[in-house]
C-alpha cells in the first residue's frame, strides 16, 4: 500500500515525539533522588511491551520475536542498555539542556561509523559540519583541566554507543521489521535490569561513601504514588514518542521532519531553567548553535545524495 506524504502532520508528530522525550528526561532527572536506575529501565521497558504489543493488536500486525541476526541482536541489546545507563545517570550530574545538547553529537559518531562499516563516503563539505558539530560539542562541555568534569563525557558516550546501535539496525533492517527490533530492545532492558536487580536491589551496595552513585545502588523501593505514577508515564511516554517519530518519518519529508527533532533541545533549556533554575553560559549557546547546524547540514546533505544511514527512526 503506497503511503500519502502529509508533511505538515509529519512535523506535528515530529514535535510530540521530541516533546515527550524531552518531559521523559525531566521526569527520570525529577524521581533520580527517590528510585532506582534500573528500576525505571525495567519499568520503562515492561510497559512498553505491554502497550506496544496492544498496539500491533489493534492494527491486526503480527508479532514476530525472532531475529535473523541473534549475534548482532544480542550487540545492539547490551550497547543500546549501557549507553542509555550513562545517559540517565548523566541527568543526576548535568543540567537537562547540556545533557540533551551533548547527545546530538549522535548523527556525527553515525556519519563517521558509517565511514568504517558501511563503506559509505563522506565528501569535504560532510567532514567540514562534523567538524563544526565537534566544536560545539567541545563548547558545550566548556572542559576545565584543573577540574575535569567526566560526567560531561556521558552523554556523548551514549550518543557514541546509540549511533552504533543506529549502525547495526542499519544491517538487521534488511530481515527484521522494526517492531520485532523494538521488543528486542525492550527485552534486553527487562533482562539485564533483572540480572543487575537479583544482586543490588536490596540496596546493600550503598553507602554514604559512593553517594554520588546513588541514582545506580540505592534500594528498588517505590514509596509513593508519584514514583508509581511517575514510572507508569515514563514507559507510556516512550511508545507514543517512539510511535510519534516512526509515523513522522513514514509520512513526511524526511529533510523537513528532521529539522524538528532539535526541538527536544529548546524544551530542555526551557524545562531546565523552569524546573531546576539551570542554563547554559555563553559559550554553551553559542556551541549548541553549531551542534544544531552541523546536524541539520549533515542531514540535508545525505538527503540530497539519496544517502539513508538509517532505515527507521529508533527509540530512545
Amino acid at each position: 500500500m503506497q503511503i500519502k506524504e502529509n508533511t505538515p502532520k509529519a512535523i506535528l508528530l515530529i514535535i510530540i515525539g521530541m516533546t515527550v522525550f524531552a518531559l521523559q528526561d525531566a521526569l527520570i532527572k525529577f524521581i533520580s533522588d527517590e528510585t532506582n536506575i534500573f528500576l525505571i529501565y525495567f519499568s520503562r521497558a515492561f510497559i512498553g511491551i505491554i502497550l506496544l504489543t496492544f498496539f500491533l493488536y489493534l492494527k491486526k500486525e503480527k508479532i514476530i520475536f525472532k531475529t535473523h541476526y541473534p549475534i548482532l541482536t544480542i550487540v545492539r541489546g547490551i550497547v543500546f542498555f549501557l549507553s542509555f545507563t550513562l545517559y540517565y545517570f548523566s541527568l543526576t550530574k548535568l543540567s537537562l539542556a547540556k545533557a540533551i545538547t551533548l547527545f546530538f553529537v549522535s548523527p556525527f559518531f553515525i556519519t563517521i561509523l558509517s565511514i568504517l562499516f558501511l563503506k559509505e563516503v563522506i565528501g569535504l563539505k560532510r567532514w567540514f559540519a562534523l567538524i563544526i558539530g565537534f566544536i560545539g560539542v567541545y563548547l558545550v562541555m566548556e572542559p576545565n583541566y584543573n577540574d575535569f568534569d567526566i560526567y560531561s563525557t556521558f552523554p556523548i558516550l551514549c550518543a557514541f554507543g546509540y549511533a552504533l546501535t543506529m549502525i547495526i539496525q542499519k544491517i538487521t533492517s534488511e530481515k527484521d521489521n522494526l517492531y520485532s527490533q523494538t521488543f528486542h530492545l525492550y527485552f534486553a532492558a527487562i533482562i539485564f535490569s533483572i540480572l543487575i536487580g537479583a544482586i543490588s536491589a536490596d540496596g546493600k551496595f550503598y553507602t554514604p561513601l559512593n553517594k554520588d552513585l546513588y541514582f545506580l545502588l540505592q534500594p528498588w523501593i517505590i514509596n509513593s504514588y508519584f514514583i508509581f505514577f511517575s514510572l507508569l508515564s515514563i514507559g507510556f511516554i516512550t511508545v507514543v514518542g517512539f510511535l510519534c517519530i516512526f509515523q513522522a518519518y513514514r509520512i513526511g519529508s524526511p529533510p523537513s521532519v528532521a529539522l524538528y527533532e532539535y526541538i527536544i533541545i529548546v524544551w530542555g533549556l526551557i524545562i531546565s531553567w523552569f524546573v531546576w533554575g539551570e542554563t547554559l553560559s555563553l559559550s554553551g549557546y553559542i556551541g549548541l548553535i553549531l551542534i544544531i547546524f552541523g546536524g541539520i547540514y549533515t542531514y540535508i546533505r545525505e538527503h540530497r545524495k539519496n544517502v539513508k544511514i538509517t532505515l527507521d527512526k529508533p527509540l530512545r
